[in-house]
C-alpha cells in the first residue's frame, strides 16, 4: 500500500527546489497528484483495464437509505436514497466507474438504469425480479422502497470514511488508490508540472526586467 505521504515525499526528494517555494506545499503537491492520477486512471478504465483492482476501488458498505419521494426521479412510486451526497465519482466516457452495487449480504445484484428503461420496464406485462438503482445530482437513489442499506464499490475519488464524517487519519497516512505500475508515470507527470510551475515566476521576472532595460 502506497499512502499520500509516501507519494508526497517522493517528489519532494525529486524536486530538491521544493523547499525553497513557498508556493509549493504539500497539500498543492497532493491536489496535482490527484489531478495527474485521475489522468491516469481515466485512461486505464477506458481501455477497460483496472475493472476489477483492488487498489483501485473502494468499498462503501452499510449505505442507509432513506424514504424519498418518486417526484425526485421523475417517478410515480415511491423510492430510496442516501441520506447524504456519495463521495465524488470518476466519471468515464460512458458512464460513472462502479463495479457493483448489492444489497448488505452481497447476495443480490442492483443495476444501473436510466429514468426512462425503467419507466419502460415497469410497463411491460411479465417483469424481471431485479432491483435497479440511479445516481442523480450526486445521490444514489435505489427504485425500490423495501431496501433499506446497500454495499457500493466504485472508484471513488475521496475517502468514503470523510463521507461519513468519521475519519480522524491524517492526509498523509491515507492510501493513495492507484495500480502499482502507474506510480512511475505519475511522478513523471507530476515532476514535468513542478519543473514549468516553478520555472514560470522566475522567467516572467527575467521578462519584466527586460522590458525595464
Amino acid at each position: 500500500m502506497v499512502t499520500n505521504g509516501d507519494l508526497i515525499a517522493r517528489i519532494k526528494s525529486a524536486n530538491k527546489f521544493i523547499s525553497d517555494d513557498d508556493q509549493i506545499s504539500d497539500r498543492f503537491i497532493y491536489n496535482l497528484l490527484k489531478t495527474k492520477a485521475s489522468v491516469l486512471i481515466q485512461r486505464e478504465l477506458n481501455r477497460k483495464k483496472l475493472l476489477f483492482s483492488d487498489n483501485l476501488y473502494q468499498a462503501y458498505e452499510c449505505i442507509c437509505l432513506i424514504p424519498a419521494k418518486g417526484a425526485e426521479c421523475d417517478l410515480s412510486c415511491p423510492i430510496r436514497r442516501t441520506k447524504n451526497k456519495l463521495p465524488k465519482l470518476e466519471e468515464g466516457l460512458y458512464s460513472y466507474f462502479i463495479q457493483g452495487v448489492f444489497n448488505t449480504s452481497n447476495s443480490q445484484e442492483l443495476f444501473p438504469t436510466s429514468i426512462r428503461d425503467f419507466i419502460n420496464h415497469q410497463s411491460l406485462r411479465v417483469k424481471t425480479p431485479k432491483k435497479y438503482y440511479t445516481i442523480r445530482n450526486g445521490y444514489l437513489y435505489v427504485l425500490d422502497p423495501d431496501i433499506e442499506s446497500v454495499n457500493m464499490y466504485a472508484y471513488f475519488t475521496e475517502s468514503v470514511e470523510d463521507a461519513d464524517g468519521t475519519e480522524c487519519m491524517s492526509m498523509y497516512d491515507k492510501e493513495f488508490k492507484i495500480a502499482p505500475y502507474l506510480l512511475d508515470p505519475l511522478a513523471e507527470l507530476v515532476n514535468q508540472s513542478l519543473i514549468t510551475y516553478h520555472k514560470i515566476p522566475f522567467e516572467s521576472e527575467d521578462n519584466n526586467r527586460d522590458e525595464q532595460l
